[in-house]
């Protein structure tokens, strides 16, 4: 069963159950995330915070994890997707979750820094986060929030997916009306309109994920207000993938296009579909170098 821990002052520090908080290292308008020590062990963590204002989300959280679909989440065991140890709730209603620490920023920075490590490992990164996504899915999972920010690329160049806060199971997947969120630059069409999601949605974020990795920048750049961007991708057709980056083998570009299709019916069934035509296409890509 899920770990319910204390809130405890601890030497003008705050501490979670066995967890010192050290330092506050990202900032959202839902959460909090800080670096965190088991003081027994010396172990890094992060300690992901729910901010008492996001009360949706939190209600979310609480309602996913207190689950059997949630239990599932938690034990979600992969190189490429982050490791939670614990969901808890403070004495002050905040919960939080305890996860494996990744030193760095993540994916969305480091395309936006111009990182050469991101251009030098893309096929890596390609293949990484689909394997990530897929594994999620044989859990009978789909994230619904899959997007580059969701992505951490630490110094050992391994890729993990993190935040589950908007994971939902299969099993809901026939039903209308599930809360409409995600990243908007990265939502499925069906997703925009608050249809039924299911695996196919998540193979949309991978397709325009993997777009933005291999060339560098956003499929649909330009809108800053978020009802647009959601919009965009009701209305609007990215630049082929081969017009930005035409040292890319054909076959890439059209397993982007068959993943990022507006139609889920359009789009590969699963990620094992999607993966075995990647895998082909990595390969060509490298023999060209």
């Amino acid at each position: 069963m899920v770990k319910l821990l204390d809130f405890i002052p601890f030497r003008g520090r705050k501490r979670y159950g066995g967890y010192e908080l050290l330092e506050q290292i990202a900032r959202g308008g839902m959460s909090r995330i800080w670096r965190a020590r088991a003081p027994e062990t010396g172990q890094i963590f992060a300690v992901k915070i729910l901010t008492p204002e996001s009360v949706e989300v939190i209600d979310m959280y609480r309602r996913f994890f207190e689950t059997e679909e949630g239990q599932v989440a938690l034990a979600l065991d992969h190189p490429n997707v982050i490791k939670t140890h614990e969901y808890g709730r403070g004495r002050k209603a905040e919960y939080y979750l305890v996860m494996d620490y990744v030193h760095g920023p993540n994916l969305e920075v480091l395309i936006a820094r111009g990182s050469p490590r991101v251009k030098q490992h893309q096929f890596s990164l390609v293949m990484q986060i689909g394997a990530g996504l897929r594994y999620i899915h044989q859990q009978g999972l789909v994230h619904r929030d899959f997007c580059p920010k969701n992505v951490l690329f630490g110094e050992d160049c391994v890729a993990k997916i993190i935040d589950f806060g908007l994971t939902i199971p299969l099993s809901l997947k026939e039903r209308s009306g599930v809360l409409r969120a995600g990243t908007a630059s990265f939502m499925a069409p069906e997703q925009v309109r608050g249809r039924p999601v299911d695996e196919r949605t998540d193979i949309y974020a991978y397709g325009l994920s993997c777009y933005e990795i291999l060339t560098g920048r956003r499929p649909l750049p330009g809108a800053r207000d978020v009802g647009q961007r959601m919009q965009d991708q009701l209305n609007l057709e990215p630049l082929p993938l081969r017009r930005l980056a035409p040292h890319l083998p054909e076959e890439m570009e059209q397993i982007i296009e068959k993943c990022i299709a507006k139609e889920p019916a359009m789009r590969y069934k699963s990620m094992d579909g999607a993966m075995k035509d990647m895998r082909v296409a990595v390969e060509i890509a490298q023999s060209r170098k």
